[in-house]
């Protein structure tokens, strides 16, 4: 036969009363130990008087008797309730002596009874406060280790936090720190990450006295990766070699050529696109010449009409024979140029978009775009970028924007574009 269990501290009671040890025990806890259940395991009582429950550290225990006395005063009351809760101990307090602040006090770790409540109540409660106790324990040992994990965790939130932030701040490094400038054209970018990092990238380079080239590229994925992939774009672009000890200036579709052999010649056994479109603007005759690879087609926006520039090509990374071809044509003084990111066919959702609706592509960017160009025929390019930027924040979910944003504008000067107001209308073009 198995022996009889031996109590253990989940088992056993403290008794905490006014009265001597002998007295206390043989008045209250005796009545109550002989209706203890039967089916439980008898439990021990340690005896302490009110002052020195207070005074000294409770006893391991799973449950605790109190005998309420009229001669103690408040702020011993409020003492013994918080060595209570230091040692996550439930009790029972018989008597109606402070049963009022007992409950108030400890919200549901006290139970008062009357004082003339049965033993056999008495006993059933301390019993079922000594069964749930280990449980309690059990749950408080892993709150504690879930803390420790907690403060690693927080930590390496910190440090991950810390390297976004460096991330971030290096690859801002690889964007321009001024834009140049040729005679008679203008060029401003609205550039909004989604995150700390940007999987799209721009760039800006002055050809010669009069030409500007001007790139976007967006790597394709989110965070880290791409945002790693676009200074591998950065790095990648070429727009003049040296042939025959002399610089020369490469054309939109062989600065493409030679990006997409590059690209795939560094990716090894990692594949990465990306999307890009780059072009060439003359600032004396206003001709531009432009490539694209997979990217989102640029506009030609003229007050109320948008007309895309259809740039053909396959994404950069996949195929190294592939050829990009080039377009040209030459912007009217009245006209923007507005090249952009795909970031755009989400940037403004309806009002009552859902999460999933929130990611479905729509063309109401197109209208923000021509917008932006009526304020750059009005007020001049700093106007637009202003309008397009409050359209963005303004916008739905503009707090969790679900990708990035890159729009870069290509315009004449002010003392260039011609004074010619939009027609009645809007024209989107197909795109």
């Amino acid at each position: 036969m198995a022996g009889t269990p031996k109590a253990s501290s989940s088992t056993s009671v403290v008794l905490i009363t006014p009265e001597d040890h002998e007295g206390a025990r043989h008045r209250y806890w005796e009545p109550i130990k002989r209706c203890w259940p039967g089916f439980h395991i008898p439990a021990e009582a340690f005896v302490l008087t009110w002052e020195g429950a207070i005074a000294s550290t409770l006893p391991e225990a799973g449950a605790a008797l109190i005998v309420a006395s009229k001669e103690v005063s408040d702020a011993s009351l409020f003492r013994l309730l918080d060595r209570l809760s230091q040692a996550h101990l439930p009790a029972v307090v018989v008597g109606e002596e402070h049963a009022a602040r007992f409950e108030d006090a400890s919200e549901e770790t006290v139970i008062v009874v009357p004082a003339d409540t049965d033993p056999i109540v008495v006993s059933s409660m301390l019993c079922a406060l000594l069964e749930r106790q280990p449980k309690i324990q059990q749950l408080e040992s892993d709150v504690r280790v879930a803390r420790r994990f907690q403060g690693g965790l927080r930590g390496e939130i910190d440090k991950i936090h810390e390297e976004l932030q460096l991330a971030a701040s290096v690859q801002r490094e690889f964007l321009p720190l001024e834009i140049p400038t040729v005679d008679n054209v203008d060029v401003r970018v609205l550039f909004r990450p989604c995150g700390y990092v940007s999987g799209d990238i721009y760039d800006v380079q002055r050809i010669d006295e009069h030409k500007l080239g001007f790139f976007v590229a967006d790597a394709v994925g989110h965070g880290v990766p791409a945002a790693l992939m676009t200074m591998v774009l950065c790095r990648c672009l070429t727009t003049r070699i040296t042939e025959n000890d002399r610089q020369r200036a490469l054309e939109p579709c062989e600065v493409l050529r030679t990006m997409n052999r590059e690209l795939i010649r560094r990716h090894g056994d990692t594949p990465r696109f990306a999307t890009a479109v780059y072009g060439i603007i003359d600032g004396q005759t206003l001709e531009v010449r432009m490539a694209g690879a997979g990217h989102p087609h640029p506009l030609r926006v003229r007050g109320n009409e948008a007309k895309p520039v259809r740039t053909e090509g396959g994404l950069l990374g996949i195929f190294p024979e592939d050829t990009f071809e080039e377009v040209s044509f030459t912007l009217d003084p009245d006209e923007l140029l507005v090249l952009y990111s795909d970031g755009f066919e989400t940037a403004f959702p309806s009002p009552t978009a859902d999460a999933y609706g929130r990611r479905v592509p729509n063309r109401d960017y197109i209208r923000r775009f021509m917008s932006a160009g009526q304020a750059w025929s009005d007020e001049g390019m700093d106007a637009a970028i202003e309008l397009l930027a409050r359209e963005i924040d303004n916008g739905s979910g503009s707090l969790h924007q679900v990708d990035d944003l890159t729009a870069l504008f290509v315009g004449p000067t002010a003392g260039v574009a011609s004074a010619t107001r939009p027609v009645l209308g809007a024209h989107l073009g197909e795109i």
